[in-house]
């Protein structure tokens, strides 16, 4: 049985898939390649949509990457993979092209690669796991919550203003996780923000019918990590998580 929690990336509206240039605030999203045999060149590739950044089917920020490389870098074919049980993701040319993987400002803590990168390889794996994905010896998901109450805010910023409202919703979740992953929760990625929690092999969504189903949404609040019995191996987090409507 796997658990899992991922981080979704965030991805600007209107970002395109590939690039010469690095776009604003997509910090986690764009991973970039350099060819040694081009090495004035960089092939920023990154989804189009707020995406996690691995799913056991492949529809992941990781599969984004593999595709838009294959179709702009100026020779190379790549794979790109994360495993679940080194906890470690490669980049990896598919056919012999040497190259070197860039990324900026926090992308190299969320990929768990170093945060520069010299010489060329064909093959490139990261030196830590994941900040974006915690293995989990296991997870509890209590039954949803139905949070009807619509809270409608109205935001302004100089001359824009926008109206928020939130309608959802919630499960309490307990995650759990040995020592040695507790570090992938110091970034806050896997506590903030949009995530997928899995709870076994089942990869359709939660439902009543469907307890064990993914838990896909929005971090609304975290506790703080607690020691589980007196050994010291097994800690816990507990997640408020809201589901949006659709």
């Amino acid at each position: 049985m796997t658990a899992r929690i991922t981080a979704y990336a965030y991805v600007h509206a209107g970002a395109v898939a590939y690039g010469a240039t690095f776009p604003r605030f997509d910090t986690v999203a764009s991973l970039g390649v350099i060819e040694q045999a081009t090495p004035g060149t960089t092939t920023w590739a990154r989804p189009t949509t707020p995406t996690p950044l691995y799913l056991p089917g492949g529809s992941d920020q990781l599969a984004a990457w593999q595709t838009s490389l294959n179709a702009h870098a100026p020779a190379g074919q790549y794979a790109v993979t994360y495993s679940p049980t080194t906890k470690r993701i490669t980049i990896a040319s598919t056919n012999g092209t040497a190259f070197r993987p860039t990324f900026h400002s926090n992308g190299a803590e969320w990929t768990g690669f170093t945060g520069s990168l010299v010489g060329w390889a064909t093959s490139w794996t990261a030196t830590a796991a994941p900040a974006a994905v915690a293995e989990l010896i296991g997870v509890t998901v209590e039954p949803a919550e139905d949070w009807a109450r619509v809270d409608l805010k109205r935001y302004r910023h100089g001359r824009a203003a926008a109206i928020v409202w939130g309608n959802h919703q919630a499960h309490q979740v307990t995650l759990y996780l040995k020592r040695d992953d507790l570090r992938a929760l110091d970034p806050g990625y896997l506590v903030t923000g949009r995530v997928v929690i899995q709870q076994g092999a089942d990869s359709t969504a939660y439902s009543a019918t469907n307890p064990g189903g993914v838990v896909d949404g929005f971090v609304l609040a975290a506790s703080d990590v607690t020691e589980d019995g007196d050994l010291g191996d097994v800690w816990t987090i507990n997640l408020v998580v809201g589901v949006l409507r659709v």
